[in-house]
């Protein structure tokens, strides 16, 4: 079973539901005896490294010799003994040792007295995916699977990798498991050619905060981003970064220019990093709960001579070198709000976010313009429009924050911005998915599974979820 042939290759188990006859040989007469036999019990494969396939099969049959004393024992039972339950097994696989097409043949054949015609058989299972396979002149493998559950394409990609194996174990049964090739020759040129044909047509030549302001003249008055009762439009959020961008101008920030901006989740924040973009400078996103060492590294390490931060935070700057400007000071926004002229291009440098670096040493990441812009506009995995309202769940000093600030704020949308508080409780973050109506998220694997596993049903409106392993950038 190519499914199987998948499971231990990668993980060297799997466990499948078997159907057996229930008949055991010791009970003299029982292929004749009429009645309902069969039982389904659980069968567990695991290989071991270097394992050859014909010593894998070996193994499989002295297992099931040596379990058939069991095999009367109720599925029910041995379920309810597993933490699993139910679904320990939700696939099986069927061995139909008795081929009736071809006992009528047979019996036709007999002066029985009567002929046998137009026989029809309707199958039920209760399992989300059987494989039944049929003895004869030549071996017939039938698929029965929920439609509900289990896409078709899947089923016809487990039938193509059953065969790359079934070809493989004939042609030489002492090849070793972990040699087997599954992936078949279709699949192979969809990977080498198909998928990997990254090209695309996108602005390639446009800055992030070019294409915001081109975004500003199609929807001024649509809310741009939100937390909680505070909101500021297209044409607000604009303004004020412009506002700040004529300030960093003036303190001398262009092309490539590291400025750091040290702030909490809120509005001043995507104030901020606009303005930096606008003035032609690359901002680089401190978390405000790294550590003063981390913090003053980063700072010196980037070259950055100007901090901006809040308020509040005011003490978690103290010992940086250069000016600090506070991006909820009302005295940075007294200037002219209008465009002003771009100077830079999409080659410049965006943003630096630091990593942790193998060495223990953090280390800066750079990104351009253009890289952002690829990402998040005319893609061909989704289409982001003013009726999508995005939730930044990751922490902008990590580059899943890229996706979720500038999906939103380059395509038209409302990006939602809610307290880290609201993301590590549960049934918090639950109520701001549903209470702000969010379609489109960028979350972690072992959060979404979280969500889905305690039955929230709040993502019943999101029409899009990506997800990614790394847990840190969310709970940083």
């Amino acid at each position: 079973m190519g499914s199987t042939a998948a499971n231990i290759q990668w993980r060297g188990r799997c466990v499948f539901g078997s159907v057996v006859s229930g008949r055991p040989s010791e009970i003299a007469g029982i292929e004749q005896m009429i009645g309902l036999f069969i039982n389904t019990i659980p069968v567990r494969i695991q290989s071991r490294p270097g394992m050859s396939f014909s010593d894998l099969v070996k193994q499989v049959q002295l297992s099931s010799l040596s379990s058939a004393q069991y095999d009367y024992y109720p599925l029910y039972e041995i379920q309810a003994s597993s933490p699993l339950e139910q679904g320990l097994v939700n696939h099986v696989m069927v061995f139909e040792n008795y081929p009736i097409e071809e006992a009528i043949e047979q019996s036709s054949g007999q002066s029985i007295g009567f002929a046998i015609s137009n026989v029809e058989a309707f199958e039920q299972t209760n399992y989300d995916f059987s494989i039944l396979i049929l003895p004869g002149k030549k071996m017939t493998i039938q698929f029965s699977y929920n439609a509900a559950r289990i896409d078709r394409g899947m089923v016809a990609r487990i039938r193509g990798h059953l065969q790359e194996v079934i070809g493989q174990v004939v042609e030489t049964p002492h090849v070793h498991i972990d040699q087997l090739e599954i992936v078949t020759e279709e699949e192979k040129r969809q990977l080498l050619h198909e998928f990997n044909d990254t090209k695309a047509s996108y602005p390639a030549d446009q800055t992030i905060h070019g294409l915001f302001e081109e975004q500003v003249k199609k929807t001024p008055d649509h809310t741009a981003v939100v937390l909680e009762s505070e909101s500021l439009t297209y044409a607000e959020l604009n303004g004020r970064a412009n506002q700040l961008a004529r300030v960093l101008r003036g303190k001398g920030v262009g092309a490539d220019r590291i400025v750091g901006i040290l702030a909490e989740r809120s509005l001043e924040m995507i104030v901020g990093i606009l303005g930096i973009l606008k003035a032609g400078g690359a901002y680089l996103p401190i978390d405000p709960d790294y550590p003063a060492e981390r913090i003053g590294y980063m700072l010196e390490d980037s070259g950055a001579d100007i901090l901006l931060t809040q308020k509040r935070l005011e003490a978690q700057t103290m010992g940086f070198a250069g000016e600090v400007l506070h991006v909820d000071d009302e005295r940075l926004y007294a200037l002219d709000d209008t465009n002003l002229e771009h100077t830079g291009s999409s080659k410049d440098l965006a943003y630096v976010i630091y990593t942790s670096g193998s060495t223990g040493k953090p280390k800066g990441s750079l990104t351009m313009h253009r890289s952002v812009v690829r990402v998040v506009r005319e893609t061909n995995y989704i289409d982001i429009s003013r009726n999508d309202i995005i939730l930044q769940l990751s922490n902008y000093a990590f580059d899943g924050s890229v996706f979720d600030i500038y999906s939103s704020l380059l395509n038209g949308a409302q990006l939602v911005l809610t307290a880290k508080t609201n993301i590590l409780d549960l049934d918090k973050l639950a109520d701001v998915i549903e209470r702000h109506g969010i379609s489109v998220m960028f979350i972690t694997t072992a959060l979404f599974n979280v969500l889905v596993e305690n039955e929230k049903d709040n993502l019943r409106n999101v029409r899009k979820i990506f997800l990614v392993e790394n847990v840190r950038p969310f709970l940083m």
